[in-house]
């Protein structure tokens, strides 16, 4: 099967990105298309920095309630 396409190209830091589409999409479904992209792209992000603070709450030694100051 032959398919004509039709892709948008960048770069951004010496790394190249292509988003890559048939010819005759719609541009309200190409504009979905990214946001369902950006959407993913941002639960990714949501989970690296849940990770991160899990792994930080796991370093950080956990202040024991038992210690208690009395004042004479």
């Amino acid at each position: 099967m032959l398919k004509n396409l039709s892709s948008l190209d960048c770069q951004i830091n010496n790394k190249f990105y292509r988003f890559m589409c048939d010819m005759d999409s719609p541009l309200p479904d190409v504009k979905e298309a990214l946001f369902q992209f950006q959407k993913y792209v941002g639960q990714i992000e949501d989970a690296v920095k849940a990770q991160q603070a899990q792994q930080e709450a796991e370093k950080s030694p956990d202040i024991s309630q038992d210690q208690s100051i009395e004042v004479a």
